[in-house]
């Protein structure tokens, strides 16, 4: 059975869990830009009011929530963006979510949003509209975290992620929707893997369970486009500022792509730690942790002390 629709009921849980004792205020919004879509955020608010510093994109079929815990760890004001075509965002006619194709759309949510220059952290998919971002304003981002991606991850298995993405058929439990994800090696951690089915699922017109994300509503015959991964090198080679990369020990980037993104981004730093790809759902802590101490390494937030993470620069 799917759970009425009270996207914040667990934040006071995921403050404690992360032993923050003030957490952010969350708070649901929604623009619309002069191209006539819709773009969703969870903004994520002080008592007093500072401005956002931080933007946080997600990856291909998740949604803003993947990053809950992570923004209440890292305490600093912020917005979660749902990408184009993905939680309460318009989906495009054209399928197409490429960085290149969507990121005016999302520059300009960010304008409507109000949101000063500041760090812009992406996961997966979102790094790659970071990078672009970045490349597209680079007035607006102060400094770059790419969470568990690297250009050179293989554009077949970048596809066959989305072809997955569009085959997927609906469920007839939040339960089913755990033992596919479960199946298909997401993760093993019940708890958290819930979660993210309650926030990426909603009730079909047949009363199961469907995607929130565009891919498995394509009409027949039709494929979605998700870009050239590869793409995002001339953008991130021209980067002026801080760049992190985050990766799972068991993600996306294996031991040869870290050696080839250093060779290429010497000036980069990596943090290593332990988690599948995505790590902001299996290791949110850790990746707030390393958020925090390169943005105050760098000047990027405030100075906040944290707690040892156990994380590993190498």
């Amino acid at each position: 059975m799917h759970e009425p629709d009270d996207e914040f009921s667990d934040l006071a849980a995921l403050a404690a869990a992360s032993g923050v004792t003030e957490p952010l205020r969350a708070s649901r919004q929604v623009v619309r830009t002069d191209d006539g879509r819709e773009t969703a955020a969870i903004r994520w608010d002080t008592a007093d009011g500072r401005e956002a510093r931080i933007t946080y994109l997600h990856g291909l079929g998740i949604d803003a929530h993947s990053f809950d815990q992570t923004a209440i760890a890292v305490g600093e004001p912020a917005v979660a963006l749902d990408l184009p075509g993905h939680g309460r965002s318009s989906w495009r006619d054209d399928a197409d979510y490429g960085a290149s194709t969507t990121a005016p759309q999302v520059l300009a949510a960010l304008d409507a949003l109000g949101v000063p220059p500041g760090v812009v952290v992406g996961h997966s998919l979102g790094a790659i509209l970071a990078g672009r971002l970045a490349a597209t304003a680079p007035e607006r981002v102060t400094g770059l975290v790419l969470v568990d991606m690297s250009p050179d991850f293989a554009q077949r298995a970048v596809d066959r992620i989305a072809r997955a993405l569009e085959d997927e058929t609906p469920f007839a439990s939040l339960e089913e929707v755990v033992d596919r994800a479960v199946e298909a090696r997401v993760g093993d951690d019940r708890a958290v893997l819930l979660r993210e089915a309650r926030h990426t699922t909603r009730l079909g017109a047949d009363g199961r369970l469907v995607r929130r994300h565009h891919f498995p509503h394509l009409p027949a015959g039709r494929t979605a486009s998700v870009g050239r991964f590869a793409d995002a090198w001339p953008d991130l080679e021209a980067l002026d500022v801080p760049l992190l990369l985050v990766r799972g020990d068991r993600g996306y980037v294996s031991p040869k792509l870290h050696a080839g993104f250093t060779e290429r981004l010497p000036d980069a730093e990596v943090v290593t730690v332990t988690a599948r790809h995505a790590v902001q759902n299996q290791a949110p802590l850790e990746l707030a942790s390393a958020i925090r101490a390169w943005g105050a390494r760098h000047r990027l937030l405030h100075e906040v002390q944290q707690p040892s993470s156990g994380t590993d620069r190498r």
